[in-house]
């Protein structure tokens, strides 16, 4: 098994850390599950990144990520929580590498749709639509000030948010039955529709109700079925609090014991012997202070991006941990010598991140959608968050330190981890 140190000396480069797209990167993760049930499907991670569940007999392959639990965190609380413990001691854990960005928006798209950043082009939380002349949040499909979309632009289409389509019907065309289980307050959202298009998508009250939902899919299979779970607790709870308060390790306890007794303890011995469990996360978090946040409004920046059709500067877009600019022909090195004199940055230009493959690997061919979203100027802050207003969380993700980029992977049969 690589550890992590074996990964940060391949693809981490001055405290920053790139993805690493065909090696273990959580982009892999989704169709190296399906593959445990259908050879239609690659294998993209390594072998080793499975344990024992590649020396027998796989019908059933649970997928549960746990939103912003990185490596870190898992590693900090792996003997306190018992769910954790079962894994180091009958199953596999591995290190993986989030996307970039590191952030729910662009990875949980890969998880759904298993394309790369450059092939489903949605970049972050935060996206300028053209068509409607102003910037998004991506995911709950609403403007920056909390408007839904569609009330002030009747004719946006939420199609427009990622190019691809998920890969729920390629799976169901393989013989695979397809179940996603999400919170019911997004299972109806624009973006999850399209995202978990062909698969049986169960909306849930709470994790307990997850638990035991997943195990009934379980009980009442009748071939070969994939599940994906997708909890969101642990990443609210750091974005409020950081990763290292007691409320964050109550959350991750209480998220993983409903899945323990619910789900693990509760599936009968037959089922369990056919079940895979895999358990990943899309990021980590990294803890900030606000007091230090860089203020991005300031005229060295706005005078140097490009303007609307409303001849107002475009906002950038991403996240506070992912800064993309659309600039103006020509100052891209005038943005970039401001912002590397004045702040601890990482900049990338788009020949720059093209080349080292920062949305995808090199041999990866762009969408059009990316085509027209790709940024002039990328910026990552080693330690803090930037952005043109104010945001007041304290755990933050989307950047490339180890604690954002470095997330679990493991593996077990759930009749192991009944033991």
């Amino acid at each position: 098994m690589t550890d992590s140190d074996d990964l940060l000396d391949s693809y981490a480069e001055d405290g920053f850390v790139f993805p690493a797209y065909g090696d273990r990167c959580f982009a892999d993760v989704t169709e190296s599950a399906l593959s445990l049930l259908s050879d239609e499907f690659n294998r993209e991670l390594p072998d080793d990144a499975f344990g024992d569940l590649l020396n027998g007999e796989v019908d059933n392959v649970v997928l549960l990520v746990l939103d912003g639990l990185g490596l870190d965190q898992w590693n900090r609380l792996n003997r306190q929580v018992p769910f954790f413990e079962s894994f180091e001691e009958f199953g596999e854990l591995s290190p993986l590498t989030s996307v970039y960005p590191s952030e729910t928006a662009a990875a949980i798209t890969t998880l759904h749709t298993g394309l790369l950043p450059a092939e489903h082009g949605l970049l972050g939380w935060h996206q300028y639509f053209r068509d409607i002349e102003a910037s998004i949040q991506t995911l709950p499909f609403l403007l920056e000030d909390g408007t839904r979309v569609h009330d002030a632009h009747p004719l946006a289409n939420a199609r427009e948010l990622f190019a691809g389509e998920a890969i729920y019907g390629a799976a169901e065309s393989a013989g695979i039955d397809t179940h996603v289980a999400q919170p019911e307050r997004i299972a109806n959202s624009a973006s999850s529709q399209l995202t978990t298009a062909g698969a049986d998508t169960n909306g849930y009250w709470n994790v307990a109700d997850m638990a035991v939902t997943v195990r009934d899919t379980l009980a009442d299979a009748e071939g070969p079925t994939h599940v994906t779970a997708y909890v969101p607790n642990v990443d609210h709870i750091a974005h409020i609090t950081g990763t290292e308060q007691d409320r964050y390790d109550a959350q991750a306890r209480m998220v993983t014991e409903a899945v323990r007794t619910g789900l693990v303890e509760e599936l009968d011995a037959e089922t369990a012997e056919r079940t895979a469990l895999l358990v990943t996360a899309d990021h980590g978090h990294t803890n900030v202070d606000q007091s230090e946040q860089v203020d991005l409004s300031v005229p060295e920046v706005q005078d140097t991006l490009q303007t609307g059709e409303d001849g107002e500067p475009i906002p950038p877009v991403g996240g506070p941990r992912n800064v993309q600019f659309h600039v103006e022909d020509g100052r891209v090195e005038e943005l970039r010598s401001y912002l590397e004199a004045n702040h601890d940055v990482l900049t990338l230009d788009r020949e720059e991140y093209t080349e080292r493959g920062l949305f995808g690997e090199n041999e990866v061919e762009p969408s059009e959608m990316f085509e027209r979203r790709a940024p002039d100027l990328v910026a990552v802050h080693k330690e803090t968050v930037m952005w043109y207003h104010g945001d007041e969380k304290i755990g933050v993700h989307g950047g490339m330190t180890p604690a954002e980029m470095l997330v679990p992977f493991a593996a077990a049969r759930i009749s192991d981890l009944q033991e």
